[in-house]
């Protein structure tokens, strides 16, 4: 009985140390990729969502921001 117990306790810390192994290789590839999460609060909401992007992701979405900006601002001054 004692053996079995020990058998068993030995093959769940290898599971929670095989798990943590694999862990730690998707957060290298997260720090390549420039991985970040953060808390966003949604217009008329005061509950925060969780959203990950990526450096790249970033960049295309300031990208777009920068772009609707110019448009708008040519339609208010009247050259567009």
């Amino acid at each position: 009985m004692i053996k079995k117990i020990g058998l068993v306790a030995l093959l769940v810390s290898t599971g929670f140390v095989t798990g943590c192994q694999s862990t730690d290789a998707s957060g290298d590839s997260a720090k390549k990729d420039g991985y970040r999460c953060e808390q966003v609060r949604s217009l008329g909401s005061s509950i925060p969502k969780k959203r990950c992007t990526t450096k790249e992701q970033r960049r295309q979405d300031r990208e777009n921001a920068q772009d609707h900006l110019r448009e708008s601002q040519v339609i208010l001054s009247g050259d567009g």
